[in-house]
C-alpha cells in the first residue's frame, strides 16, 4: 500500500498584540473566517463546514473543519486544526503563538503556523495558492488583533 506525499508548510509573523488576547481571538467560530476566501456554512458531528473560494477553479469547494480551542504552554499558546474535503487536500496544522521581545516596551508576539499537507497532488489545490491563504490568515489574525488591543 502506498501513502500519499505529504508536504510540511511554514509561515511566520510578527503580531503587534500579546499571545494571550490574540489566542482568544482563535476561540470562537469567527477564527474560521480570518482564512481569506472562507466562510462558515454549518457543522456536521462536531465539525465546522467551511466554504472555500480562495483557489482559482475552487467555487463551491467545502471543507470540514476541526478546530482545537487553543491551549496554554510555558512560553505562550498553541492551537491545533485540520480540515479536509472533497477536491482538497488533507491539513493538520498548528499555530503556535509565543511571547516576543519588542524594543519598545509595547505587546508582540511571534505566530509560527506549521500545515502538514497530505494530497497536495491530487487536489484543487497547490503549494503557492495554500502558501498565500496561510500568509492571508497570519495577516489577518495580526490585523485583528492589533485592533483588539488598540480599542482595550
Amino acid at each position: 500500500m502506498t501513502h500519499p506525499k505529504s508536504t510540511r508548510l511554514s509561515v511566520a509573523r510578527r503580531i503587534g498584540a500579546d499571545p494571550a488576547s490574540t489566542a482568544l481571538l482563535l476561540a470562537g467560530p469567527a477564527a474560521l473566517e480570518l482564512w481569506p476566501g472562507a466562510r462558515r456554512v454549518g457543522e456536521v458531528v462536531g465539525r465546522a463546514l467551511v466554504e472555500i473560494s480562495t483557489w482559482p477553479g475552487a467555487r463551491h469547494l467545502t471543507a470540514a473543519v476541526t478546530a482545537h480551542l487553543p491551549q496554554r504552554t510555558p512560553t505562550g499558546f498553541v492551537t491545533r486544526f485540520s480540515w479536509t474535503g472533497l477536491g482538497l487536500p488533507v491539513v493538520e496544522g498548528v499555530l503556535s503563538l509565543t511571547y516576543a521581545p519588542n524594543s519598545n516596551g509595547a505587546p508582540s508576539a511571534h505566530a509560527q503556523l506549521v500545515l502538514e499537507v497530505t494530497g497536495l497532488g491530487g487536489s484543487r489545490l497547490d503549494l503557492a495558492g495554500l502558501t498565500a491563504m496561510a500568509d492571508g490568515f497570519l495577516r489577518n489574525l495580526s490585523v485583528a488583533a492589533e485592533a483588539r488591543r488598540r480599542t482595550a
